[in-house]
């Protein structure tokens, strides 16, 4: 994921993850170089494209260096940084936005991508770059072809926060009674998130607050969520089988799990 030469290579994030960090840059003075731990709590796949999205447009150098324009757009108040971006997809995305001009189609701005940045392998990756760039040019106040795909806030662009109704319900679905018995709070049942507590046989608690778009996480995410859920609805029922077989420890911590297994199983959860 590294741009080589001058040949662009069209970012295909999230815009508004690309363009909430410029913001957060601008937060603070510039380091000479941007690097991972300036993107402290990002997954590793945004680090990597926004490593690709900042070389790609010229605001850090192959070495990651931070170039003038970085510092130009990150300095400048919302709109001068406007103005900065619709330089930068007049730029960068030159036949799209002459197919834009022509009042081209759907499937002419495809082709223009298709045709244009070669280096976009898959019809995903270049559906995903497509997105990004009606988002960015709109963002700046570029005018597109009437033909060209909507956008909504969401899919990519940054805007006020709206509600959320309550999400409780979807993690509450993955329980086969819905109760408050297997360790669900009713009273967090607003947007604040699910909140999940198991108590301990050695004493204490152990609490996880879920708070996703289900409909948005990936394949990974999903798993790794459901299986987290699973494994603290699992405790009780593990715990109390255990202690019928006479594994059961209430006066301290055991080397086994509440399961009876080894605690390396990860038949428990170690907060993070």
């Amino acid at each position: 994921m590294e741009t080589t030469g001058d040949v662009f290579k069209p970012p295909y994030m999230s815009f508004q993850t690309f363009w909430n960090f410029i913001t957060e840059l601008g937060e603070n003075p510039l380091p000479p170089r941007i690097d991972r731990s300036i993107m402290n709590g990002k997954s590793g796949t945004d680090q990597a494209n926004l490593f690709l999205a900042l070389t790609s447009f010229g605001l850090i150098d192959d070495q990651a260096k931070v170039l003038p324009l970085l510092s130009n757009l990150t300095s400048a108040d919302a709109d001068a940084r406007k103005s900065i971006l619709r330089q930068m997809i007049t730029e960068h995305y030159v036949e799209p936005m002459r197919v834009s001009s022509d009042n081209g189609t759907t499937k002419d701005l495809e082709d223009a991508f298709k045709e244009g940045y070669p280096s976009i392998a898959s019809a995903d990756t270049r559906r995903k770059a497509i997105t990004f760039f009606l988002h960015a040019a709109r963002v700046a106040g570029l005018e597109l072809s009437v033909h060209f795909p909507k956008t909504r806030s969401g899919q990519g662009a940054p805007g006020a926060a709206r509600a959320r109704k309550p999400t409780r319900r979807k993690l509450a679905a993955a329980s086969q009674d819905g109760g408050t018995s297997d360790g669900f709070d009713d009273t967090s049942a607003d947007t604040s998130g699910d909140t999940y507590t198991v108590e301990l046989d050695s004493g204490g608690t152990v609490s996880v607050v879920v708070k996703v778009n289900l409909f948005r996480l990936t394949t990974a995410d999903r798993d790794f969520v459901i299986d987290l859920v699973d494994k603290l609805r699992g405790y009780r029922a593990d715990a109390a089988a255990g202690a019928a077989n006479g594994h059961g420890d209430k006066n301290g911590p055991s080397e086994e799990g509440p399961s009876g297994q080894p605690s390396g199983d990860g038949g428990g959860v170690t907060p993070e």
